[in-house]
């Protein structure tokens, strides 16, 4: 009697394998744009928040010293007004210019404004 090998062999192929892992580059690909997107969006917003904190501890730091909208206060007047008794940071790295009472606070990265619609100071 003579036995044949007539067993299937189990496993994959190369094809299969090369198909799966490019099927998982592309997936990859497209989460990482997404996630990058989020990333800058949520920094934004971050940063639109935090001129929004500066601005109101402005308002306080004016009516509590009886300034003008010509005056400028500087970071350390501005502390008392915000969380934590600190100034904010940019999320991306950028520093923030405080400017007159009149003049909206301004990131050097991002560009500086609230969102559309909102009142600003001043005007």
């Amino acid at each position: 009697m003579k036995m044949t090998n007539n067993l299937r062999r189990s496993g994959f192929t190369l094809v299969e394998i090369m198909v799966v892992v490019a099927i998982i580059g592309l997936l990859m690909s497209v989460a990482t744009v997404g996630i990058n997107h989020a990333i800058k969006t949520a920094k934004g917003q971050t940063c639109q928040m935090n001129i929004e904190a500066i601005e109101g501890a402005k308002q306080m730091w004016m009516l509590e010293s009886k300034k003008g909208d010509n005056d400028v206060a500087s970071e350390e007047d501005l502390k008392v007004h915000l969380k934590n008794n600190a100034f904010p940071t940019c999320p991306s790295g950028g520093t923030y210019t405080i400017n007159s009472l009149s003049v909206r606070a301004t990131c050097s990265v991002h560009s500086g404004t609230a969102t559309p619609g909102a009142a600003v100071p001043g005007q």
